[in-house]
């Protein structure tokens, strides 16, 4: 015989038993009012309430105990466990202990057969960080009424639970205790807390208040089946079949509750019996209030365990975004995230060439090499990371960087020039460390601009990289790309000097057409030592330029030696008048 009960809400409204067949559905015209059995029909629902049909679930108990399930609505679904969808006309075979669910109403089947019937809350579990409503265990069973001894034996558990997991601190601390906890406060003889590995459970800590329990015990496979379909706290109550003498039955009262994720899947359970002949003795049975308390501590479990996994997960986090960001930014970015989505936005990028990689490379030899790029990787990255910049790549013998994202700066192009600067002034000391193996020393070129840039992980699920996508990358690398033939160390862009909120000392250095569109690009040199005449220097060059790239030659030739006259070194002057000397007809040249 089956045992049939009806809830709603959380509340049991109906309960029957099932010994053939039975049908369940909504109130027909004239017809019984709900919660009533008429010969081998159940009213479960209202004449109003139209999402279940009138004929909706049909039960027909099997040869072996189990039941047929059969969906006879024309429209709507029904739901079996925690997962399994019935559709209508459809049927199926569920075992004598199965919890099914449609619009509101849950239909609990469990055996009368001697060894006891399952009981179970209404309610799934809350998993850890979901919102817990009204319909939980502990809210059921306040707004119930209980004993004086209900009372504080509930209250003693919670106090002795709280105190629990204010002790735990490691991952592996959650299952001993809550076993443990299961024996000292629930007062259970055997407790066992088991983690789900597919395709089994598996005891991952047992606790007994005897010393042969572990012997012989073994947990009852369908209870668990059940907590894990269903996403329930169950319970067994014993019972005992006509005819038997209790003294001499030995049975088990069980009480097992799911252990879930925070994506609301079942991972382990709580797991625990009383094991005694049957003699009228109270103590035996499984207690509302009990199976409160044991869901409490899978529940305590369940949050300790994400906490420990979030806080995993953010140190995992904060070590990956180092390596990217400042350490302000890195934690910023463990709160919010968002903040690394794909969106497009205006940012100021760095290119960055070591000059003379390769012969440095050949002269030191591969272990040498390697602690020499890491020793200049570690100085550029300083000088970006110091200026709140964002490490996009640093491989080879090209180092990028980017400012404005994921946490926009207004002053990003004062902050990306200032790098550069920086980077600069490092140099000679990084070329003085190595200098008894490096001869002669390397230099950089640097461009950077600034520009609207699609940001976001460019790397893949395996492998981060934050950094930026589209046009802006390719003029930036191109404006790098330009500083050898132009004999210069950083040049910018027209872009980022419009964007630059600080005086710096700069000059126009060319205009080149971008990939035969018929646009240009105008790039413009950041001096790191200007001399103290620069403004008549500044102006004199960029009056060369000009003539230079209108034809005027002799005007272009005649500046240009008043520069040299006063600044002989003068690379941009040099590197013009020697265009002018090659008698270049074109008004621009490539590279």
């Amino acid at each position: 015989m089956i045992s049939v009960k009806v809830y709603v809400n959380s509340r049991l409204e109906y309960s029957t038993n099932l010994t053939g067949r039975l049908e369940l559905g909504r109130q027909q015209a004239g017809e019984i009012p709900p919660f009533t059995r008429l010969n081998d029909r159940v009213v479960i629902a209202g004449l109003e309430e139209k999402d279940i049909s009138r004929r909706h679930v049909l039960l027909e108990l099997q040869k072996d105990g189990a039941v047929r399930v059969t969906n006879q609505s024309e429209v709507n679904t029904i739901l079996i466990g925690g997962d399994d969808v019935l559709d209508p006309g459809g049927n199926r075979v569920v075992s004598d202990s199965a919890l099914i669910t449609l619009f509101g109403r849950i239909i609990q089947l469990s055996s009368n057969r001697s060894q006891g019937i399952l009981e179970s809350f209404a309610h799934k579990t809350t998993p850890p960080g979901a919102a817990r409503g009204d319909a939980s265990a502990i809210v059921d069973l306040l707004a119930s009424r209980r004993s004086v001894e209900d009372d504080k034996f509930l209250l003693h558990g919670l106090h002795a639970v709280t105190s629990l997991f204010q002790l735990t601190v490691k991952e592996g601390d959650f299952y001993p205790l809550a076993a443990k906890a299961m024996i000292d406060v629930v007062q259970l003889e055997n407790a066992a807390a088991l983690v789900w590995q597919e395709p089994q459970w598996q005891v991952i800590s047992f606790c007994s208040d005897s010393d042969d329990g572990a012997n012989e015990w073994e947990p009852s496979r369908s209870i668990l089946q059940n907590v894990r379909e269903g996403k329930r706290t169950f319970w067994r109550v014993p019972s005992v079949a006509a005819g038997e003498a209790p003294s001499l039955v030995d049975v088990r009262a069980v009480v097992a509750a799911p252990i879930l994720n925070c994506d609301g899947e079942v991972v382990g359970a709580l797991y625990g019996d009383r094991r005694r002949p049957i003699s009228g003795a109270a103590g035996v049975r499984i207690s509302e209030t009990e199976a409160v308390l044991v869901e409490l501590l899978s529940s305590g479990v369940a949050a300790g365990l994400a906490r420990i996994e979030q806080e995993r997960a953010a140190v995992k986090a904060r070590v990956l975004f180092e390596q990217f960001f400042t350490a302000d930014l890195a934690r910023e970015l463990e709160s919010h995230p968002e903040l690394l989505l794909g969106k497009d936005i205006e940012v100021t990028l760095m290119f960055c060439d070591i000059r003379g990689f390769s012969r440095v490379s050949e002269k030191l030899g591969p272990r040498l090499t390697l602690d020499w790029i890491n020793d200049v990787k570690r100085t550029f990255s300083d000088c970006v990371l110091e200026r709140n910049g964002v490490l996009i790549d640093t491989l080879g013998d090209e180092f990028s960087a980017m400012w404005g994202a994921p946490v926009d700066r207004p002053v990003h192009a004062d902050l990306a020039c200032s790098a550069a600067i920086r980077i600069l002034e490092e140099l000679p000391a990084l070329n003085r460390r190595w200098q008894s193996a490096i001869d002669p020393p390397i230099d950089v070129g640097i461009g950077i601009h600034t520009g609207v840039a699609r940001v976001g992980n460019i790397g893949s699920e395996r492998k981060f990289q934050y950094g930026p996508l589209g046009s802006t990358v390719d003029i930036a690398r191109r404006a790098q790309r330009a500083t050898a033939p132009l004999k210069a160390r950083v040049l910018i862009t027209q872009a980022t000097s419009i964007a630059l909120s600080s005086d710096y000392p700069l000059r126009r250095l060319c205009r080149v057409e971008l990939d035969d569109t018929g646009e240009f690009l105008d790039l413009i040199e950041l001096v790191q030592h200007a001399p103290d005449d620069w403004a008549v220097l500044k102006q004199r060059y960029e009056s060369a330029l000009d003539s230079y790239e209108r034809g005027d030659l002799p005007t272009a030739t005649r500046l240009l030696a008043k520069i040299l006259s006063d600044h002989p070194n003068d690379r941009a002057a040099l590197r013009l008048m020697a265009e002018i000397n090659s008698a270049l007809s074109s008004s621009g040249w490539s590279f």
